[in-house]
């Protein structure tokens, strides 16, 4: 009597007299690591490992592509110096503007950001101020030196004697004596004296106080018959100069004022009227 296998033990290998019983479902053969299960046909189950859409292949526009506009690109920015340019550019901070105008247009080219457009408007305005600053000056300058009452350039005040300009009426002039500032008033009030022109002596050395005066006063007489031809032979009409002094003339002062004065007193009025 055969006695069974104790319990964990591999039945016994059969012996080579007993015949092999052959195995119902045929030889087995081990699956390979990288086939999946198949069916009793022969084919991989449907829906699991084969069929794309489930793990063979990513569905698209979920994992294998971002979608456009959220993550792949980032908004772009206004840069903020172009914004302060054209601010400033509106308020007249033409220097502001100017510098913060040029920083965002270099920014803007590196960054790839927007803005340029008011960046360039920001400068653009910064230049329309200095034309009206220059305009204004401009027009300022040339109606300093105009007044419809005749060429008059200042109405009052003290003048300095080298800065004496045609058309000045003049008070307090002495003769004989040097003299700094003289008050000026306007033409048409009462006045002693009235600037007709002005001129500048040949440059080197002093030449010496007679010879300066001599050049002053033959300058002057000419130059009344041209500039005051109605008061040239009047004789209540007087012409005095003011000349450099040897002082003035080594400081670069070379020119000489001429000026009618009136023997009767204070006249209104411009002698060229």
């Amino acid at each position: 009597m055969t006695q069974p296998p104790p319990y964990g033990s591999p039945p016994p290998y059969p012996t080579s007299g007993a015949p092999q019983q052959p195995d119902p479902w045929g030889p087995q053969q081990p699956a390979p690591w990288n086939q999946p299960p198949q069916d009793q046909w022969g084919q991989p189950p449907s829906g699991q490992w084969g069929q794309p859409g489930q793990w063979g292949q990513q569905p698209p526009g979920q994992w294998g592509q971002q979608p456009p506009g959220q993550w792949g690109q980032q908004p772009q920015t206004t840069n903020g110096f172009a914004i302060a340019s054209l601010i400033f550019g509106v308020l007249g901070g033409i220097l502001l503007s100017v510098i913060f105008g040029f920083v965002a247009l270099s920014q803007i080219r590196r960054r790839g950001q927007s803005g340029k457009g008011l960046a360039i408007a920001g400068i653009s305005l910064s230049g329309a101020w200095v034309l009206v600053i220059v305009a204004v000056a401009v027009v300022g300058a040339l109606s300093s030196g105009t007044d419809p009452d005749g060429p008059t350039l200042a109405d009052s005040g003290d003048v300095d004697v080298q800065e004496l300009a045609p058309g000045q009426c003049i008070n307090g002039l002495k003769e004989g004596r040097a003299i700094g500032d003289l008050p000026a008033v306007a033409c048409t009030e009462p006045h002693e004296a009235e600037v007709f022109a002005v001129f500048e002596l040949p440059g080197g050395g002093f030449p010496g106080d007679q010879e300066v005066a001599k050049l002053a006063e033959d300058g002057c007489v000419e130059r009344l018959d041209t500039h005051a031809p109605k008061v040239a032979d009047d004789p209540s009409v007087e012409v005095y100069f003011l000349h450099p002094t040897r002082t003035s003339w080594r400081l670069g002062d070379h020119s000489v004022a001429c000026v009618a004065m009136s023997s009767t007193g204070k006249v209104t009025g411009s002698i060229q009227d």
